[in-house]
This record gives structure tokens, sequence and C-alpha cells, in this order.
């Protein structure tokens, strides 16, 4: 059977977004509970969003900083960081600034990491066949 008919087969509701639970552990250590995130992986349009929003205006560069805290606002469904109501609770506007209030540089990083991961930027996505 060849790859066509092998995509023609696929039954569309499988194809649904990789996701995963991870626990922020400084998190639960503070709380004393397991603080758990439900990430998942991303669309191709949502991540042309995330990087023409992170694009800096003024050098026509990608914001790192800014790819990655988007990347952690749109891959993280559980908490839901648009909350009005946890931004009220830090006192914060954004989902970013409330991303920067309650997560560390290296756990945003590892989120990011891991959301682009489930999105198929692991490197093992796609082989290669050797023939």
């Amino acid at each position: 059977m060849n790859t066509l008919d092998l995509l023609l087969q696929l039954d569309e509701q499988k194809l649904k977004k990789p996701s995963k639970e991870v626990e922020v552990k400084r998190l639960s250590e503070l709380t004393g509970s397991k603080v758990v995130f439900r990430i998942e992986a991303l669309t191709p349009a949502k991540m042309d969003e995330i990087q023409e929003m992170s694009i800096d205006k003024n050098t026509d560069h990608i914001n790192m900083a800014e790819l990655q805290i988007m990347t952690v606002v749109e891959g993280t469904k559980d908490p839901n960081f648009k909350s009005k109501e946890l931004m009220d609770k830090f006192n914060v506007y954004t989902p970013k600034d409330l991303i920067k209030k309650i997560l560390l540089p290296g756990e945003i990083l590892t989120l990011y990491n891991m959301v682009g991961e489930l999105s198929g930027f692991d490197g093992g996505a796609i082989e290669e066949i050797k023939n």
C-alpha cells in the first residue's frame, strides 16, 4: 500500500494534538501539593502567529524570550495563563507578565522545549529511510 492510500485511510479523529502533563517541582514544594501543568502541541498557524508577535520591529530579529513565553502561554492548557482570575491574584495585566511572575527563567525554557517537542521539534519526529 502506498503512502497516499495510507493517508486516505487515516481517521481524522486520531489527528489530535499530542499533550502531556508535567509537574513544576518548585511550585509543588511551595504549595505542598503536586502542581501539574497540561501542555500540548501547537498548530502551524499558532506557531506562525507566535513567531510574528516575537519579531522585534526595530531589528527584524526574533526576540527569543518573547517567543519562549508566548509558546508557554499558548502551549499550556491547564492552568490557563489567560485567566483573569489568575492574573488578578498575581496583580498582573497580561499572560506574559503572569508567567514571568510565577515561573523562573529555566522553568519557562523547559516548558518551551517540551511544547516544542510535542509540536514535532524533537528531532525524532521524522526519520530518513536508508536504502
